[in-house]
């Protein structure tokens, strides 16, 4: 499964984390010196960053990239057109802060999310994902914990929508009702760190039964993706002060919305009045439908 990598500096961001020693030593070089590295033959860097050619090649298609070139070629678009961004964070609250700024820097951490989610998103996997959703018998939702609560969200809107849809969130649940799984059937998973293992062990009984698996994760190298037929990336940190635990949550109920919005679309693509809007068409199928009901 792709992912956007043209946004070199948040998806670096995004997947540090879950990198080893080295590889997250080259990583947060090329986060501090963007530019630099941008510029840089891969003998300099490798002298820079005291480690081998090798290495550096190696961790470039570790995260994606046929190598060096691809990774410098798109910093370079990405400091081309946004020459004045830096790498998105969330803003630090200190004690001494007034109420206002502790609301404005929230709602900064939502907005700065809700972007670093799309640029994370690749937009061309995203259609058969949606078909996956359309074509599926029963989707069900797994998660543990806060990310259980997206499960739960996610279920009540694509039931919304007329698919078929449940929500397992805790392990004797998801143990019972995941050993009766069909392979038409498509099991969705959240977890932020794609380590959970109620979660992980739901995507092997799903596919032992051949069942299809999607993971909505931060983590994009994780055993939750190694079992998945497919994953969309979430952003945000993980942690129980200030903006993370928001960022999380927010990250994961954009791409539920996104998603939801997508079969939505999908559902209404042979209407004739293509220039309405989304809600203007649902009103007329409602009108519609009462008016023959």
């Amino acid at each position: 499964m792709s992912v956007n990598r043209e946004n070199v500096r948040v998806y670096i961001s995004n997947i540090l984390g879950g990198l080893g020693e080295t590889d997250r030593h080259i990583a947060e070089f090329i986060l501090q010196q963007p530019a630099k590295v941008a510029q840089m033959p891969v003998r300099k860097l490798a002298e820079t960053v005291q480690l081998s050619e090798a290495t550096i090649v190696r961790f470039c298609k570790k995260i994606g990239y046929t190598g060096l070139l691809e990774l410098k070629a798109a910093l370079k678009r990405e400091l081309l057109e946004e020459s004045d961004l830096l790498l998105p964070s969330s803003p630090d609250i200190f004690l001494d802060d007034t109420r206002n700024d502790v609301a404005q820097k929230i709602a900064l951490t939502v907005d700065t999310t809700m972007k670093e989610t799309i640029g994370l998103l690749d937009m061309k996997v995203v259609k058969p994902v949606v078909e996956r959703f359309l074509r599926a018998n029963r989707v069900l939702f797994v998660g543990f914990g806060a990310s259980g609560l997206s499960a739960m969200e996610a279920r009540d809107k694509m039931n919304r929508q007329g698919i078929d849809s449940e929500a397992y969130t805790d392990r004797f649940t998801m143990t019972l009702k995941l050993a009766n799984l069909k392979p038409t059937d498509l099991v969705v998973a959240f977890s932020h760190s794609g380590e959970t293992p109620e979660v992980v062990n739901a995507f092997r009984l799903a596919k032992k039964a051949g069942a299809e698996c999607l993971a909505i994760t931060h983590s994009p190298q994780s055993p939750l993706t190694e079992l998945a037929d497919s994953w969309l990336l979430t952003c945000g940190s993980a942690g129980p002060y200030q903006g993370d635990s928001i960022a999380t949550r927010i990250s994961q109920l954009f791409i539920i919305e996104f998603l939801c919005t997508e079969v939505t679309r999908h559902n209404l693509r042979d209407s004739v009045s293509t220039g309405l809007s989304i809600k203007e068409l649902l009103i007329k199928e409602r009108i519609k439908h009462e008016s023959t009901g």
